[in-house]
Order: structure tokens, then sequence, then C-alpha cells
């Protein structure tokens, strides 16, 4: 079962509005998770998973995410997670998710979570259990951060990017997760203003369709694709993973190439291409999430994203454990005139570090990431345009299909607190 939410942008031009025109219905996001229920599992009913399914204990273990705690008097890292309506059983679920023995046992305390509700919400169950995967992945990820949950009055694209701005501007958030987005259209560009803070990372979903999702392709936004992920059910998990076949990838038509991706020898366009790493999001191969008190299993880029933006903030406090700036995955077009170059790349910059140093450097790549080189993935160039799908293939280090591989959290966040 596949679900994608009030998909009405098609046809939508977003314009400022005159009056005659504020009466068309404003484009709406949709989300990436792939849902799959597993019957009649009650809150208490799990002892074991099935073996292609993932706990948070399981997932912490085969991406090796390191245990940070916030040193001295240094800065708490902020992370905040961005997603449509409201939803009240959001901290009881959390609570059955964190507490069953699959997972991190009766006797541990789950994360505090802080909730912004946009003032007219409403509650809508699918973006519901998106809530709940999202809060229960960053969670997973890095418990001892402080985790806000922005939730905006509806799912359209201008409330949507409102709480991004309150969780930039209002709540400080160091990283920004956004595990929901549209079919790319010119007429998106309008909001991309809104990824401009150089104080912090935004995450974006590349989407679940083989399609080339905004807000994704934004040169602003580090973009997490999907993978299958298997594993042996031994004393040390054996982690294989290849390419999910639905995952969005592919070429921007709208975003030219940001000088990050130039000098990558397999990419073959002159615009952005997405994801730029990925991650667990197949959805054969779940994770087990808490939703209304009932255990589901979910893939989609839903998943990979709030797990990457976990491992960003656990990044984030190491660095702030040394005195050291956030990182930021915002590409300034300041002027160098120094250099008379176009830009000035700041030396917090996560893509520019991503493609520049560990890309380039082929013993600093592989402790970083695991180089998937099985599987392949559709995309195309923009949008939907089906009549342009072409088949990536998996290859060595960077590829269409799953951009940079899947990262190793404990080494990839040693190395981005050294920089």
């Amino acid at each position: 079962m596949k679900l994608f939410f009030t998909d009405n942008y098609r046809n939508i031009i977003i314009t400022k509005q005159s009056q005659q025109q504020s009466q068309k219905e404003e484009p709406k996001a949709k989300t990436f998770f792939k849902p799959y229920v597993s019957p009649n599992f009650s809150s208490n009913s799990i002892a074991t998973i099935p073996p292609q399914y993932f706990s948070g204990s399981q997932l912490r273990n085969l991406y090796n995410v390191p245990t940070v705690n916030i040193s001295g008097s240094a800065k708490k890292v902020t992370i905040a997670i961005i997603i449509a309506f409201t939803y009240p059983n959001l901290k009881a679920d959390l609570l059955t998710y964190w507490q069953n023995p699959i997972n991190f046992g009766a006797n541990s305390r789950p994360p505090s979570i802080n909730i912004y509700t946009a003032p007219g919400a409403k509650q809508n169950a699918g973006w519901a259990q998106e809530e709940c995967l999202d809060v229960q992945m960053v969670c997973t990820m890095n418990p001892n951060a402080n985790i806000w949950v922005v939730e905006a009055k509806s799912d359209s694209l201008t409330d949507l990017t409102n709480a991004v701005t309150y969780a930039s501007n209002t709540i400080k958030a160091d990283v920004i997760t956004m595990s929901w987005g549209q079919d790319e259209n010119k007429q998106l560009t309008n909001y991309n203003s809104i990824f401009t803070n150089t104080s912090v990372c935004y995450c974006a979903a590349s989407g679940d369709s083989n399609t080339v999702s905004w807000p994704a392709t934004s040169s602003n936004c580090v973009a997490v694709g999907g993978t299958s992920l298997i594993w042996t059910p031994t004393a040390t998990p054996n982690r294989t993973e290849y390419a999910w076949s639905s995952a969005g990838c592919g070429y921007s038509s709208i975003i030219s190439q940001p000088n990050y991706q130039v000098g990558v020898s397999t990419i073959t366009h002159n615009n952005r291409v997405i994801p730029d790493l990925a991650m667990i999001a197949d959805s054969n191969t779940c994770v087990y999430t808490v939703y209304n008190g009932n255990w589901y299993g979910v893939g989609g880029t839903s998943v990979s994203t709030p797990l990457f933006a976990g491992v960003l903030s656990l990044a984030n406090q190491m660095r702030f454990n040394s005195g050291k700036s956030a990182l930021t995955t915002v590409y300034t077009t300041t002027p160098n005139v120094a250099t008379n170059s176009a830009y000035i790349t700041p030396a917090n910059h996560l893509q520019t570090y991503l493609y520049k140093t560990i890309y380039t450097n082929n013993t600093l790549y592989s402790s970083v990431f695991y180089d998937i080189t099985v599987g392949s993935d559709l995309g195309n160039i923009g949008g939907t345009n089906t009549t342009g799908m072409t088949l990536y293939n998996s290859g060595a280090k960077f590829d269409v299909a799953t951009g940079l591989g899947s990262p190793n959290a404990s080494t990839l966040c040693n190395t981005l607190m050294n920089i």
C-alpha cells in the first residue's frame, strides 16, 4: 500500500496572489512514507521482529551510531521536525516505542520532546503516522538532543514553509528535517528563500516515486535518498545495502549544478543531482514504529531523512563540545572579492566537505561511507517527466541512485567535528 497525500500541485501556478487568485487552492506537500501494518500487534506484544524489519536499537548498531553527551557548558544541539497538522498521542506513542524490549527496554526513559502547534492545526491520520515516524527516528539517533516538533497548520506549502522559518528563526534549530515535498516545478523556486539561515542544516527527503522532488533539489538542502538494507542476525550484525528501486533520484530541470558537485565524474548534467547520500528506506525492509498504540512496519525516504538529520545533530553536538560552530547546508552566493570568484564557501559547509574532501580522498571516503555498488533506481530530469525516465545503476563512490552511499555515523561525525 502506497500513500501520498493531497497531491494537488499540478496546474496550480504560484504567484503573488491578487484578490481573484487568492481563491485558488494552495499547493500542498505529500509525505514520503510507505506504511505496512503489522496486524494485531499491541504495544506490548513484540518480543522479536521479523528478520527483514529493524528496531531502533538495531539501526544504531548497523549504522555505528555513537552516543554523544553534552560536555560541560556546551550548547545543546537543537533539531526541529517539520510536519503538518497535529497529533495528540505523539508522546504516548514515543513511550511505547522506546520502552519495548526490541528497542531500549521498560526501564529506559524516552527523550523529552517539545511541540509547537500552529494555531488552527487539526488532526490528520496520514500525517500523524508520518509525525510518529519522524520523531521516533530522530530520538533513536540522538536522544540527548533538544528535540522540537513544529506542527504546521496544514499541508499547504505556505504553512509548511512558515513552519521551517519558525524553526530556524524562533526555535533557533541547528538541524531541520523535512520528510515531505512535491514534484519539482519551477514555480517552487519561489519558496527557496526560506533555506538561507547559515547556522542550519536543512535535510530533505528525495521522495519515493522515482521523481525529482523539491525541496530536496534546493542546493541549500542535503538530499537524503533510500536504500534496501539486509542484515544477518548474528552477534555482530552484518550490514548489506543496495539501491532502493523506488527512491526519488535524478537531475533537477531548474537548479543549476552547485559548485560542490562540480568535478564528480559520474554527474553527467550541469544541474543539481539528488540524492547526496542515502539510508534505509525500502518498505520491504521496514523499520518498526508506533502509531496510535499499534506497531507498523514503515519504509520510504521519510525513514532515511530523520535518521540522517539525527546523525548530523550528533556531529553538531561534538562540534559544540569542542567550542566550534554548527555545520550548515546553506551555500552562500556572496561574491568572494579577494579571489574574484562567485562564491565564498564557509569552512563549516557540509556538502562542500562531503564532495570536495571526503569524496576525493579514497581512504577517507571508505571509512566514512558504505559504498553502494549493487542495485538501480529509476529517475529523471525534473518533476514527473516519465517519458524521460533513466535507469541509474549503483557504482563506485558517487552514483545518481544513492549519491555518496550510506554513512558510517561514528566516523562521519568524527570527521565533521574536525573541519
